[in-house]
């Protein structure tokens, strides 16, 4: 596709699925029932988004206000549903789930240590930006986004970091020496009660995903709640992974057994007759429908597609609960993008969006769902897997109520 014709479909997809926000607009609303003639008095009451109804979590349990204020009391905060149809998701309406507090990093005074390496060194926030840099296009979320206790599906995002590769900087330290793992430290103790957060990955997952330390989102200095002056972003691992306020590179010559590795972001994998623990990872095939947007004399549903490590190829939405399924138009990111990166590796771990008209016969509830197909035949399944016990990495059919008035 040539860069002309992406960015005319990048226009579109704008027009249609980006700019959703703009629907909700009351004097367009007016101006479109105005245009319609007969039967714009009725068309009037009808709102310009229904609502998708998780059908399992806490919201389901509470209603989603007390959900958000509980989700909230524990530093879990989503994207705003304005966001939930731009392919790259915009500072403001970043998802947030922390576990410490949010450290003010001085950049004339920071420093990241590296150690554990052929020859250990301590890098200033300057001596990192003069190193080359890399982009990365990718979706962070978090690794129990979707669960069965949280059921919505907005801690996940997708963003466009830059800054020096793990790769560089080891290079920067002649190599990585005799390490193996690397155990990742931010600067966001809460002391005496407990040390920075921590996570740990083999060498051969962090080059295999292209890590980097990143510098930047979206064009600016990373903001102080996503790990100014420097966080890791590990493309394709969730986001527990993504350390950030980045302090220390830690090298190792076995796997990090920390509290997070071990304990926390853990679920149980049935191998024979026994339940065995294993550590949350890659980000599996997955798609969600986020918006149902009123379009014309029906509705547009929107949503993204995402993970696996291949190629989304197709998308089917169903409006009756599975019974049936309808392929959805989907766009990769060098159709969204208006000057998507030169180098593929940069956009590897990037979502795909997808869009689907909808003309429901009667009012009524309906049950909605989106499946994705990879281009290596994978397909995302549509109930649970019941070998693995866990809140992590839970990829099956992201299930929705509708009701349409």
């Amino acid at each position: 596709m040539s860069r002309r014709s992406t960015a005319s479909t990048s226009r579109d997809v704008r027009d249609a699925v980006i700019d959703c926000a703009a629907v909700t607009s009351a004097s367009q609303s007016s101006a479109l029932d105005d245009a319609r003639g007969a039967g714009s008095a009725a068309l009037a009451k009808v709102p310009e988004e229904l609502d998708l109804e998780p059908v399992e979590g806490l919201p389901r349990l509470v209603g989603r206000r007390l959900h958000r204020l509980l989700f909230r009391a524990i530093s879990m905060i989503e994207q705003p549903n304005e966001t939930l149809a731009e392919p790259i998701t915009p500072t403001r309406g970043w998802f947030r789930r922390d576990r410490h507090r949010h450290p003010v990093v001085d950049p004339n005074t920071y420093r990241l240590t590296v150690n554990g390496v052929a020859r250990p060194r301590t890098f200033s926030l300057d001596e990192l930006r003069a190193l080359p840099w890399t982009e990365r296009i990718t979706v962070m979320e978090c690794a129990g986004n979707g669960n069965h206790w949280m059921g919505t599906c907005g801690l996940v995002a997708q963003g466009r970091f830059r800054g020096p590769s793990l790769a560089t900087i080891l290079e920067a330290c002649g190599g990585p020496g005799t390490s193996t793992h690397f155990a990742f430290h931010g600067l966001d103790p809460m002391r005496p009660l407990r040390p920075g957060y921590h996570y740990g990955l083999s060498l051969e997952e962090l080059l295999g995903a292209g890590a980097i330390v990143a510098l930047e989102l979206n064009g600016e200095p990373l903001p102080r709640p996503r790990g100014f002056p420097a966080r890791l972003v590990v493309p394709g691992i969730y986001s527990m992974s993504h350390v950030k306020w980045l302090g220390r590179i830690e090298g190792l010559d076995r796997p990090h057994r920390g509290f997070w590795n071990r304990h926390v972001f853990v679920n149980k994998r049935r191998r024979g007759r026994r339940w065995v623990k294993e550590e949350a990872r890659w980000i599996g095939l997955k798609s969600a429908i986020t918006r149902c947007l009123r379009d014309q004399d029906g509705w547009m549903l929107h949503g993204f597609a995402w993970g696996g490590g291949a190629p989304v190829a197709q998308v089917e939405v169903t409006f009756d609960g599975g019974t049936t399924w309808h392929r959805a138009e989907v766009l990769g990111p060098t159709d969204y993008l208006d000057d998507p990166p030169d180098d593929p590796e940069a956009l590897r771990y990037a979502w795909s969006v997808f869009r689907i008209p909808w003309r429901p016969e009667r009012p009524g509830r309906y049950r909605l769902g989106s499946r994705a197909t990879a281009a290596d035949g994978r397909v995302q399944p549509l109930e649970r897997d019941p070998d693995l016990r866990g809140h992590f990495d839970v990829v099956h059919v992201k299930w929705r109520d509708v009701t349409v008035p």
